[in-house]
């Protein structure tokens, strides 16, 4: 067995990292690749456990969507929307004005508030920033309509920078 510190490791191959996905979703949400559209709640089920994250979501179609973190949601939840300071915390569309090609960031940190901020662009929305988000909690969107969403949580796929200190989300790992 190798040691923890050394570049040597007698116990096989590293995995390579894991790729973030949504893969908790409604009954009728659609999912191609990073694609979501159709109507209701997809989130990842991996939880946000590094302490300054970062990740994207494309406005392939723009029409009714909310993005940001859920805690685990089951059943019902997953045919509505997030966004209920409760459960769920969101950016709405209706608050962002976005167009097709837009491009949203999504900046969640656990030590500094707000703990949680949105990016148009680029550009901060500061009246869109969350203060307090508590627990455990996933990357989510929910989508309604003609809205069709591309998740990008790979950060050679990012189209801007992170925010300082901030890097692009990590799945969770075991270290048992």
């Amino acid at each position: 067995m190798g040691c923890c510190c050394s570049k040597s490791n007698n116990d096989g191959p590293v995995a390579a990292p894991q790729a973030i996905e949504l893969t908790e979703k409604g009954p009728d949400v659609s999912q191609k690749k990073s694609l979501i559209s159709g109507t209701g709640v997809a989130y990842s089920s991996n939880t946000i456990e590094q302490d300054a994250a970062y990740w994207e979501v494309i406005v392939e179609s723009a029409g009714p969507f909310r993005i940001g973190v859920a805690r685990a949601l089951k059943g019902g939840a997953l045919a509505g929307s997030i966004g209920d300071e409760e459960k769920s915390w969101a950016l709405a569309s209706a608050s962002c004005e976005c167009s097709d090609g837009d491009v949203i960031g999504i900046a969640f940190g656990q030590a500094e508030l707000p703990n949680l901020r949105f990016y148009r662009n680029g550009d901060e929305l500061p009246k869109a920033e969350v203060q307090r988000v508590r627990g455990a909690v996933h990357p989510a969107v929910s989508v309604a309509g003609s809205t069709k969403l591309r998740c990008v949580f790979d950060e050679a796929q990012f189209k801007h920078e992170p925010p300082r200190g901030h890097t692009a989300l990590r799945a969770s790992q075991s270290l048992i």
